[in-house]
């Protein structure tokens, strides 16, 4: 039996630059929206089978956040049994905005950069790649390595939820997201709601006849304002804020919030066509980045409690809280010291020569490491890309995308080595 050098050593000498990268510009030069992933999961499910892997479509049926789609699953099957260790990455991506100077869909490289949308296909082109490699060095393998390009991550993560609940499930799992190669064991969710402020119209220049007219949007400015600023740290309730909560190591920052959007106007349909009347109804989302604790019954009492203050003082005040259909609700808060983490950490080492960093990115973001964690999954998120996520001309260093399929095929030789699960029994 090989030793683990020897094993990773094979992986890595059987592991080519120029594939990688062909498999990422290829998954690039097919737009992927969310519930429009079927051409991308083909286009997966074909490069498994030719690297040698068991590959399939799998249907997933339409969600409250999206239509129907497909997730493509392969399977790399070890000779003997041992642990499935589970490379999950999604294949849907944001839509295109203004400002790009490159193609979004032309998977150019310039000065050893790729444009495109490289969040996540850079790190799912890597997994095909890694395990390709392992296959190649006839590296044998315990257990199964299965490769879950889902759809609908963007969209409450609707494939990853659908793949979990189709009966996939792993010993260990690694998320690609975008970490620019440091590893992430935690992050935190979201929980967004829109609050409406209820006035009363009429036209400025009639009398006063009964009740007193009230401007909404002047009422729903007292809200905001009492609310705070968005983008910064919230402090608890017992330190002046609004927010109840107990701090939490490795969220340092967090809780935040943002206002992200506001309406106001006549009616529910905001009719802005009569400014000289008193607007009845304002509007605006709110998206809470949460600390585990919190959730969306600790946060409607917060904001209950602060509404209610703030009417001891205006009786006009007049509010309803409605909760959107969370997509990601639940802060990935994970082990430093698993065997996936201490493995990818061995990982990095080996080919990057130094010992990874704990992740900076993503961890005011969510993902589907949230849901993988919720089912029993001991996972870790590392991945290629981060500094220029979602944002015109997104893109990846090549050597970046390169170096993560390094890893993960590393990473599978180390968990799936047969010598492994021999000692582990």
């Amino acid at each position: 039996m090989a030793s683990m050098d020897e094993r990773t050593e094979r992986a890595l000498d059987a592991l080519t630059e120029a594939r990688v990268v062909e498999l990422a510009q290829g998954a690039l030069r097919i737009p992927s929206l969310s519930g429009e992933e079927r051409a991308v999961a083909t286009y997966f499910a074909a490069r498994m089978r030719e690297a040698g892997l068991e590959a399939e479509l799998q249907d997933v049926p339409p969600s409250i956040h999206m239509g129907p789609s497909v997730n493509a699953i392969g399977r790399l099957r070890g000779t003997v049994p041992g642990p499935t260790l589970l490379f999950n990455g999604h294949i849907d991506h944001n839509p295109v905005c203004d400002g790009w100077s490159k193609d979004p869909f032309g998977g150019t490289i310039e000065d050893d950069w790729l444009y495109g949308f490289v969040h996540m296909k850079s790190a799912n082109a890597a997994y095909v790649a890694a395990a390709k490699a392992v296959r190649r060095a006839g590296i044998p393998l315990a257990g199964t390595v299965v490769i879950a390009h889902v759809c609908g991550e963007l969209r409450g993560g609707a494939g990853t939820r659908h793949a979990l609940r189709s009966g996939i499930t792993a010993d260990y799992f690694v998320l690609g997201e975008p970490t620019e190669l440091e590893i992430g064991t935690r992050h935190t969710a979201s929980i967004v709601l829109d609050l409406h402020v209820r006035g009363q119209m009429r036209h400025f220049s009639t009398p006063q006849t009964g009740g007193e007219a009230v401007n909404a949007i002047e009422k729903m400015a007292r809200v905001i304002a009492a609310l705070g600023p968005s983008h910064r740290p919230a402090p608890a309730r017992r330190d002046g804020g609004w927010l109840s909560f107990e701090p939490k190591a490795g969220f340092d920052g967090l809780p935040q919030f943002n206002i992200g959007a506001i309406q106001g106007g006549i009616s529910t349909a905001y009719d802005r066509s009569r400014p000289a009347l008193f607007p009845d109804l304002c509007s605006i989302s709110l998206d809470v980045r949460i600390v585990p604790g919190m959730n969306q019954a600790s946060i409607a009492e917060d904001l209950e409690r602060l509404l209610a203050g703030l009417k001891a003082t205006d009786p006009e005040l007049d509010w309803a809280i409605e909760f959107r259909n969370d997509t990601f609700p639940l802060p990935f808060d994970a082990a430093d010291d698993s065997a996936v983490v201490r493995a990818v950490a061995s990982a990095h080492r080996t080919v990057r020569g130094t010992a990874p960093q704990p992740a900076t990115y993503l961890k005011y973001a969510a993902s589907d490491a949230s849901w993988m964690a919720a089912a029993g999954i001991p996972g870790v998120i590392y991945g290629p890309s981060g500094r220029y996520l979602s944002r015109p001309d997104e893109r990846c260093a090549v050597k970046d995308i390169v170096d993560a399929a390094r890893v993960y095929a590393c990473v599978i030789a180390a968990l799936c080595d047969p010598a492994r699960v021999t000692a582990a029994a």
